[in-house]
């Protein structure tokens, strides 16, 4: 089989990178829900990946900020090391971790692993500033609305509680450099550490929501986002803590399920007529055991009830 065909910039950047050294072993990867162009390969042996991404008109500044984000990232330990930027292009070049996605476990020496990855990113160097999160939201509501028609966006009760709970944690906004997306597939665990991948939407930001994230799916239970606080923390956690940990949660669970929404719009057109929304533990089991046999409207119903859930708690001041 031949390799496939390179855009112009993955070949210019992988020349600017490895000049003179042959590129073997080219493997197209899938780049998710993003559309990014990923591409597994090898100089002298060693695995490497390249991303391209279209440019974003709305957020002309965000290949920059990824590539410092990540290079800033990777020097702490946390992410791939970056060897190639392209900021013009949206071309990246990094190591290819020998690693495997993480799945929701019980184990608490890999809570362990990942809360210390997580403390390890948040107090390093600042990362800059990049689009808010309702800003990102607005962008996910639009594309909503111009994939469904007649301009059928976000539940609006999603983008009007996400507004409100932004404003709760507003003090918080740019506390930390965070990734601002740990769901499982973008932790790779390797024999040696935790790494992060995908760095777009990185930037400055609320370190609880981060953590937040890893806990709608790797560890949906009560008690095992309880641990991953306290392992993160260092500490016991106290009720300020929790209560700040239920507002992240809240706001995790908004800006997930108004990615499943959009991804319910461009793949799969809305859920079964009269399907209620279920318990999230439940939708997220099926979900693990078979993504392709779930429906993301199903999803983004079921994280938008527990959503509403969690946020009735923080406008009561349950801690």
């Amino acid at each position: 089989m031949s390799a496939p065909a390179l855009h112009p910039d993955l070949a210019a950047a992988l020349e600017a990178a490895f000049p003179g050294r042959p590129v073997t072993d080219v493997t197209p990867l899938s780049g998710g829900f993003s559309g990014a162009t990923l591409l597994a390969f090898a100089v002298d042996g060693a695995p490497y990946v390249a991303k391209r991404c279209a440019p974003d008109p709305t957020d002309p500044g965000r290949f920059a900020r990824e590539a410092a984000c990540m290079r800033a990232a990777s020097e702490r330990g946390v992410a791939p090391r970056l060897r190639h930027a392209d900021a013009r292009a949206g071309v990246t070049i990094m190591d290819r971790i020998a690693g495997t996605p993480l799945r929701p476990t019980r184990d608490p020496a890999l809570l362990g692993r990942v809360a210390a990855a997580l403390r390890r990113l948040h107090d390093g160097p600042p990362f800059p500033r990049g689009p808010s999160r309702m800003d990102f939201l607005r962008s996910l509501d639009a594309q909503c609305a111009a994939l469904a028609g007649a301009g059928a966006g976000l539940p609006a009760e999603l983008v009007r509680t996400a507004d409100a709970l932004e404003r709760v944690s507003g003090p918080h906004a740019h506390a930390a450099p965070c990734h601002r997306d740990v769901n499982p597939n973008n932790v790779l665990v390797a024999a040696d550490r935790v790494y992060l991948v995908d760095w777009t939407t990185a930037g400055a930001g609320d370190p609880f929501v981060d953590v937040a994230q890893l806990g709608v799916f790797a560890y949906p239970r009560p008690e095992q986002r309880e641990a991953l606080l306290e392992a993160y923390l260092g500490r016991p956690a106290s009720d300020d803590d929790r209560a700040r940990a239920r507002v992240a949660r809240a706001i995790a669970l908004a800006y997930y399920a108004a990615g499943f929404f959009v991804a319910a719009a461009r793949f799969g057109g809305p859920p079964p007529a009269g399907e209620e929304p279920r318990p999230l533990a439940e939708v997220l089991a099926a979900f693990g055991a078979a993504p392709e046999r779930t429906h993301p409207g199903t999803v983004a119903a079921a994280l938008l009830r527990e959503m509403r859930r969690e946020a009735q708690d923080v406008s009561r001041g349950r801690p």
